[in-house]
């Protein structure tokens, strides 16, 4: 029989956890793949709604609706993964009596799979608002928007390093983690453009790395959206030392988290 390298292993490990992952989640429920899309899109049309009601315009000559969900998915795809990497040890501790299967890949694979129910959701959204709503839904710069959510995908696969560590070593610490996403939501420019708020805060908004993801993801969409306050080179000096970070924390407690 002909020895597997190292690179095949690994490949079927991430596709065996990826496939467990989903069945999991999703496979015990009719339409279980729709509603993994639907928890975020019905977060997005139900806000939507509502502050359209109160806003009867939204911002730049934007929908609200647009507006809204360029902001809040962008948002996601770091709030998604920190919170949900918190349980993926503990979730998958069974499988780590297996030499091949190791704890980075469970930590890999559900932050991948949460980018890509985003992901889904983004395309919906996209198709929905034109095909319905006759929005220009397709963002004017889609190779740098792309490029916006892969940093905020590396960026929350950095923290979540921490998070899956903290979540199966300290399990009461973990309960914190949603808390702390809480301030972040209202503190990121999901639901008022930066300009739109008093010069006075911008100095203490703008240490927020999300906030400027979030803005540039709105720029690379929107065609001339004023985002000149905010640099993507500031989203990538929190990123690369967050990813740094997460992966010598994780190699660090990597046998640890199996004792515990």
């Amino acid at each position: 029989m002909e020895k597997r390298s190292s690179w095949q292993i690994q490949k079927a490990v991430f596709h065996a956890l990826f496939v467990r992952e989903l069945k999991t989640r999703f496979g015990g429920y009719r339409l279980g793949y729709f509603w993994a899309v639907f928890e975020p899109l019905s977060h997005i049309i139900v806000l939507s709604f509502l502050f359209s009601a109160i806003r009867d315009r939204g911002y730049y000559d934007v929908p609200f609706p647009l507006f809204f969900a360029t902001g809040i998915l962008t948002f996601f795809v770091f709030q998604k993964i920190v919170v949900t990497s918190q349980n993926s040890i503990s979730v998958n501790r069974g499988l780590f009596v297996y030499r091949q299967v190791k704890p980075f890949d469970s930590i890999v694979v559900r932050a991948c799979i949460e980018f890509g129910i985003l992901m889904a959701a983004l395309l919906f959204l996209m198709w929905f608002g034109a095909w319905v709503f006759n929005y220009n839904a397709m963002p004017h710069d889609p190779l740098k928007a792309m490029g916006i959510l892969l940093v905020l995908f590396l960026f929350g696969l950095g923290v979540g390093f921490v998070t899956a560590i903290v979540g199966a070593m300290h399990e009461e610490w973990a309960k914190f983690i949603p808390a702390l996403m809480r301030p972040l939501y209202f503190l990121s420019g999901i639901f008022f453009p930066l300009e739109a708020i008093p010069q006075q805060y911008h100095t203490l908004l703008l240490w927020n790395p999300l906030l400027h993801g979030v803005e540039q993801f709105r720029a690379a969409f929107i065609e001339h959206y004023p985002a000149q306050s905010t640099s993507l080179f500031y989203l990538l000096v929190w990123t690369l030392p967050a990813l740094l970070f997460g992966l010598l924390y994780y190699r660090a407690n990597r046998t640890r988290v199996l004792m515990a």
